[in-house]
């Protein structure tokens, strides 16, 4: 990913960025957002599948930085059955997300500034490009329903808004795949600060994102986001499927 941002775009890449701009232009997923705020006992979070930046086997861990630099964020999460709301103990919790400069590991040589292939991005799927596993981390819930991740807050890739992968298993068995996903001012607040700033802002955002608009506003996937030390903590109950 990496080692493509910066360099001239093809008139293949142009073509890209003019179609998806076009049709991000028509979304507004303000409405959306609203209805989504607030989940149901019995409505279970949004399933979004795993994206197509998702590599199996995260290693088992609480801190998942490797060294990347960013704004700390404490995610903590907590996993409770829709209807009872009763918490589950022992389910895997997976989160991947990208490092500050929008890049991904196992994708490095991707670039975050470009838009994806248009079939890639249909079929929601990328060929891994290494075996690095930053920012990527599994754990079990405890007797309450939660896990905690040690992180950053992501910065963005083109076309995203930014967000947060998180995977859930129960017995074994896929029971959630959706996203995390921030207060568009929170992002835009953390995009001036070292070491996102360089960048800039992200000209995408929640009300125009193309997944949020497929999940009709994603409800069940809104962080909470609360001050915590030198960084943020960010805190959300996804509740799994009978």
């Amino acid at each position: 990913m990496a080692g493509t941002v910066g360099r001239p775009r093809s008139a293949r890449d142009r073509l890209r960025r003019r179609v998806l701009t076009t049709v991000l232009g028509f979304i507004d997923n303000r409405a959306t957002i609203r209805r989504a705020a607030t989940l149901d006992p019995d409505q279970a979070t949004a399933g979004q599948g795993n994206g197509p930046y998702y590599v199996p086997g995260s290693p088992v861990r609480r801190d998942v930085r490797e060294g990347r630099d960013g704004v700390p964020l404490l995610l903590r999460l907590r996993v409770v059955r829709a209807g009872t709301l009763a918490p589950l103990a022992g389910a895997s919790v997976e989160i991947w997300h990208c490092d500050s400069r929008g890049i991904y590991s196992g994708y490095q040589r991707y670039g975050a500034d470009r838009f994806p292939a248009l079939v890639s991005l249909t079929l929601r799927r990328f060929r891994p490009t290494d075996d690095a596993m930053f920012l990527r981390g599994l754990q079990n819930t405890d007797d309450a329903g939660y896990v905690e991740f040690q992180t950053i807050v992501p910065g963005w890739y083109t076309p995203r808004t930014v967000h947060i992968h998180a995977r859930v298993c129960v017995e074994g068995a896929a029971a959630l795949g959706t996203e995390l996903y921030f207060p568009d001012d929170f992002a835009a607040h953390v995009q001036t600060l070292p070491p996102y700033a360089p960048r800039g802002r992200s000209p995408y955002r929640n009300d125009t994102d193309i997944e949020i608009r497929l999940a009709k506003g994603s409800p069940g996937s809104w962080l909470s986001i609360q001050p915590a030390g030198d960084g943020h903590r960010a805190d959300l109950t996804l509740q799994i499927p009978r």
